[in-house]
């Protein structure tokens, strides 16, 4: 199982390109919780801020993960600050994970990716964009929190 899909905690740390502006180095924490109801629905809720800036406030996200078959994922996300719903699907395997999303008049679209660098480490990438010029592109490096040492099969 790829690791995102696995529930735990993650520290983040990278950069943000916001199109226009300079680089923003980041850091934050995403938090990945299956439902009680539904196991194969995984709620990922992200919290990131500008590192270089304490004062600077966070910018959170919370998205759902539906594994639908043996490969494939299905995503949704109510973005408020977006005043939309994104949703899309995705493909996985135990290395890689990688998913695509639109809003539903297909004015904002994106792309993200994980990939497992170990059992405690992932890199990720991403481009949101907006009638297809880019808003913002996204690289960063996730590494499980101490003492949340759950393990994904190999």
């Amino acid at each position: 199982m790829h690791p995102l899909l696995v529930p735990g905690s993650w520290l983040i740390e990278g950069r943000y390109h916001p199109s226009g502006r300079p680089s923003q180095r980041v850091l934050g924490v995403t938090e990945v919780r299956a439902a009680e109801e539904f196991p194969e629905t995984l709620q990922v809720e992200g919290e990131v801020r500008d590192a270089d800036n304490p004062t600077a406030r966070p910018v959170r996200s919370t998205y759902h993960l539906d594994v639908s078959g043996a490969a494939t994922i299905r995503f949704r996300m109510d973005s408020l600050p977006l005043a939309t719903v994104l949703t899309g699907e995705g493909f996985f395997d135990d290395h890689a994970l990688v998913f695509r999303y639109a809003s539903p008049d297909r004015r904002l679209q994106g792309v993200e990716s994980y990939v497992r660098c170990g059992d405690d480490e992932m890199r990720a990438t991403g481009v949101l964009l907006a009638e297809g010029a880019p808003v913002t592109s996204w690289l960063v490096r996730l590494e499980r929190l101490r003492g949340d040492r759950r393990r994904s099969d190999r």
